[in-house]
């Protein structure tokens, strides 16, 4: 059953909290991608971890694992520089939750750049491109 991906903090959430794995061709993998047990999965704005900005992220944080979603709606390519800025954001929080693993999650409704995704690939991060706006 193919999954839509959906650019909303709510429909993430609800991914999330079901726990059922994630396709390879959603996440830019040859494999699907078994997603860990959360014990908590909730929007907060990154403010709270120290980050600058106004946007909120998704962070779901299990006994072994923290994933962080950041959604990002627009119609702009993700550039290498927001893949920068995205691998930033998961170093900050690796170094918040020293004996979890932190993954990253960046889910867009634009393209991706190849550089992006390559820089998101080599920390063992997902990208969604085209994610649906509703």
């Amino acid at each position: 059953m193919p999954i839509a991906i959906r650019a909303t903090e709510e429909a993430i959430i609800r991914l999330l909290r079901a726990g059922h794995p994630l396709p390879g061709d959603v996440v830019n993998r040859e494999l699907e991608t078994r997603l860990p047990v959360f014990q908590s999965v909730e929007a907060v704005p990154v403010k709270n971890y120290g980050l600058e900005g106004t946007s909120r992220i998704v962070v779901a944080r299990g006994r072994k694992d923290v994933w962080f979603v950041d959604i990002k709606r627009r119609s702009a390519k993700v550039t290498a520089k927001d893949g920068e800025a995205f691998i930033d954001m998961r170093d900050k929080l690796q170094s918040r939750y020293p004996g979890q693993k932190v993954t990253g999650w960046l889910v867009t409704t634009a393209d991706v750049d190849d550089k992006a995704k390559t820089l998101i690939n080599a920390k063992e991060c997902f990208a969604t491109a085209g994610a649906a706006k509703r």
